[in-house]
């Protein structure tokens, strides 16, 4: 097993395994961009990490400070490693075996998102309907950010009208791009 390097935080340095089983891992490049650009709003933050793979987000958001963290994965192979090493480490990590979609309508509607993270295959066809989601559906703090990946390039998010979000930016790491939703009112 290769490791993957947790960037900042109280774990910071330490890697976490990284199962072969056909995860394609965002780049520590990648990661340690979005935590720059997020910054502060992680301290405290409730995280969602959806098509979480190895759960190196949710790991990395609770070393910088996120008070919990949810990984939702559809492989079971990679959501029993996500709890294993979560609850080895005694980390505020819950874990649901689902995909996205599904993981998503298990959530308490009661609990608000303040950051959310999501890292589609590469093959995802359904990012208008994963936004659309968040848009209407997924309850978001005021000051709340959404960050999808998607590969450089395309443009996945050109067709969904927002009603509750803004595109505030997107930013290419190699052939990797994240773009970044906030709420339109922000508190």
């Amino acid at each position: 097993m290769a490791g993957l390097r947790i960037s900042g935080g109280s774990l910071r340095g330490r890697r976490m395994p990284l199962p072969t089983h056909g995860l394609r891992p965002t780049s520590e490049r990648a990661r340690q961009a979005f935590f720059n650009i997020v910054g502060d709003r992680i301290d405290g933050a409730r995280f969602l990490d959806l098509f979480a793979g190895s759960g190196i987000f949710s790991f990395e958001a609770v070393s910088r400070g996120a008070s919990a963290a949810c990984a939702i994965e559809s492989s079971r192979k990679a959501t029993d490693a996500i709890r294993e090493r979560s609850l080895a480490l005694g980390l505020p990590i819950q874990v649901i075996a689902a995909d996205a979609f599904a993981g998503m309508k298990r959530l308490p509607h009661e609990e608000q998102w303040n950051v959310v993270y999501a890292d589609p295959p590469y093959d995802f066809v359904r990012y208008g309907e994963l936004l659309e989601v968040f848009d209407s559906q997924l309850p978001l703090s005021s000051d709340a950010v959404i960050a999808i990946e998607h590969r450089t390039g395309t443009s996945p998010f050109d067709r969904v009208e927002l009603k509750c979000l803004d595109c505030e930016r997107s930013s290419a790491y190699g052939e990797v791009s994240i773009t970044f939703f906030e709420p339109k009112d922000r508190g």
